[in-house]
């Protein structure tokens, strides 16, 4: 068979033109009808818009005095750091089946209570730190994982 130049040229062409649909293929075919994973939605630590009154760490409890945070049991102004790290901790929301997968690491809990300005009880948040992660209980009841050093939830004495 043979081909006149024109015909080489269609010939060609209609090669390039299946070549780039061989390579946009799996794109498209992922983009309509792949199973992409859901967006990771954070969840807050403490409701929305709360204001903190006071934090209790296991080490250090924080009061607010006007607009100064003060650390109990002496006079000197805290920095206002670590109490905005707890006001805006937000992580990943961990289910069921993995809690009872991590369920054996859990070992040493700790407890911060946190108080807020127009509630009566405070929050009470269980932390546990795990080689990856510190896991957090919120104030939905709902287990929160956090990846962040360890001097910013609990900064030293």
């Amino acid at each position: 068979m043979k081909l006149s130049r024109r015909g080489w040229n269609n010939v060609i062409i209609f090669a390039v033109i299946i070549f780039i649909a061989v390579i946009q293929l799996p794109t498209l075919i992922k983009q309509k009808y792949g199973t992409a994973s859901p967006p990771v939605t954070l969840s807050t630590l403490l409701p929305a818009h709360a204001v903190i009154d006071q934090l209790i760490l296991p080490e250090q409890h924080y009061i607010r005095q006007g607009d100064d945070w003060h650390i109990a049991g002496g006079e000197q102004t805290a920095q206002v750091d670590v109490v905005s790290h707890w006001a805006t901790l937000a992580g990943t929301p961990v289910d069921e089946a993995m809690m009872t997968k991590l369920q054996p690491q859990l070992t040493q809990p700790r407890t911060v209570e946190i108080w807020l300005q127009a509630y009566e009880e405070p929050v009470r948040v269980t932390v546990y730190q795990l080689p990856q992660f510190w896991l957090l209980k919120n104030w939905q009841a709902q287990w929160l994982a956090v990846s962040v050093e360890p001097t910013y939830l609990f900064p030293s004495p």
